[in-house]
């Protein structure tokens, strides 16, 4: 069994396979605010390359993620401050 700072590490460097959606990670009782904002800042970068490749049509028909990145992270916030 993996753990919990194994678990944080895959989820940052794959977000998707360990949540639905932003929000999900923002709701996550066992994570820290840190370990939160930085599992969000690797989607939100993940899904700046996406939206690029997007606009570039190089899509593989994901539905772009970066907008409800951007909301998770600005909920996060308050809920830092």
């Amino acid at each position: 069994m993996a753990t919990h700072q194994e678990q944080v590490e895959s989820a940052i460097s794959d977000p998707t396979r360990h949540y639905t959606s932003p929000m999900d990670v923002v709701h996550d009782d066992s994570l820290d605010i840190e370990e939160k904002r930085k599992i969000l800042e690797s989607w939100k970068k993940d899904a700046e390359l996406l939206s690029t490749a997007q606009a570039e049509n190089m899509s593989g028909g994901e539905r772009p993620q970066l907008q409800d990145v951007s909301l998770a992270l600005q909920e996060l916030g308050q809920l830092d401050s």
